[in-house]
């Protein structure tokens, strides 16, 4: 699951990057006040769907790393769980 959510990162980040900067997503941004072109909103929306890959993987790191911290202590120190 972890490395599924890390290639949906990398993958939405890097199309969101080559969209924004490669086919004029800034510039039209810049220069244009009104309805943005689709290159605009389909770089955004990637940019988002990378943030929210990042912050599934960052939970399921930290989430991995305490479980391992726990079963550590509870074998170490005789403790069972649910107590």
């Amino acid at each position: 699951m972890l490395k599924t959510a890390k290639w949906t990162m990398l993958a939405c980040f890097a199309a969101a990057l080559v969209l924004w900067l490669g086919f004029g997503g800034r510039s039209e941004f810049v220069a244009s006040d009104g309805p943005y072109p689709p290159v605009v909103h389909i770089s955004g929306w990637l940019a988002l769907a990378g943030l929210a890959a990042a912050t599934w993987l960052t939970v399921g790191v930290f989430g991995g790393m305490i479980r391992r911290t726990v079963a550590r202590n509870s074998i170490r120190y005789g403790m069972k769980r649910g107590r």
